[in-house]
């Protein structure tokens, strides 16, 4: 028996291990754990334990939500001391969204923490302050202009990793777009609260340095889907839809030159991008 409970016990610490080293998915824009409290006591007692307990997962769940490519927040937690006290406040003031008694008598308490909004969310507590600065021209991403040629090139296409080509971006400068799909599906791309968009030479297309730190903490400037076609109202009704060629540091879509040059002239036109009308498919 002893040996056994050994057996459990060494489990249990590598799945904890492996729990804490797993980004936490943060698409459904909240963060939720579950707490337990033993049986055989009174419920007011029973329950008190289960809110302690599901607060103590809820930090760890927090602390394994990235917050940009190279960052998740238990780095920042061990950074800076501003921070812990800011986290530790946000989920101390996390909603109990359900608490029951299951068959066996274990108490369970849920709380949920948001990941975005004005008050009491991850995002006021991680977000850095920083100089907003206006989106880049489209020409900075047009490739150099070929003279030895008359060809002209009106759409490009990329390779899936299965290997079928997939059409990027029509052509389309008439369209007024409402927003952008950024499809990554199949090339492994996390959930963050500060991705960036860029082109294959590194160039910043879209991120956290266009928008004001009060707007990145109402309702971050990007959505999460699994699907170009469902779960991607943000985007609105017509929206660009380009077709990433790889994803960098985990959580970072990388686009071609010439998507990147459509989508900010599709952006002069409508401002979509301003609005932070943007989803990532992963």
């Amino acid at each position: 028996m002893k040996k056994l409970m050994s057996i459990c016990s060494a489990l249990l610490i590598l799945l904890m291990s492996a729990v804490a080293f797993a980004n936490v998915d943060i698409s459904t824009g909240v963060v939720t754990a579950e707490g337990v409290g033993a049986a055989g006591q009174m419920a007011t007692n029973g329950y008190r334990a289960a809110k302690v307990d599901a607060m103590r997962n809820l930090l760890e769940q927090v602390g394994s939500v990235r917050v940009d490519s190279q960052t998740i927040v238990r780095d920042s937690i061990i950074e800076s001391d501003i921070i812990r006290t800011q986290i530790n406040g946000v989920v101390k003031g996390a909603k109990v969204i359900n608490e029951y008694q299951d068959s066996s008598g274990y108490f369970h308490v849920v709380v949920e923490l948001p990941v975005y909004g004005e008050t009491n969310s991850l995002a006021s507590a991680v977000i850095p302050k920083r100089e907003k600065v206006d989106f880049p021209e489209p020409e900075v991403f047009a490739a150099p202009a070929q003279t030895s040629t008359t060809t002209v090139i009106t759409s490009t296409t990329i390779t899936t990793p299965g290997g079928s080509p997939v059409p990027s971006a029509p052509a389309n400068n008439n369209a007024i777009y409402t927003g952008v799909i950024v499809d990554c599906q199949g090339l492994g791309l996390e959930t963050a609260m500060a991705p960036g968009i860029f082109d294959p030479n590194h160039k910043v297309v879209y991120g956290l340095q266009n928008f004001s730190h009060d707007q990145i903490i109402a309702k971050g400037y990007v959505g999460y889907s699994k699907s170009v076609s469902s779960g991607v109202e943000r985007a609105g009704s017509n929206p660009l839809i380009i077709k990433a060629v790889r994803v960098e540091g985990f959580c970072n879509p990388v686009i071609s030159e010439a998507d990147a040059v459509k989508l900010l002239q599709a952006n002069k036109v409508s401002g979509f991008l301003n609005k932070a009308n943007v989803v990532l498919v992963k």
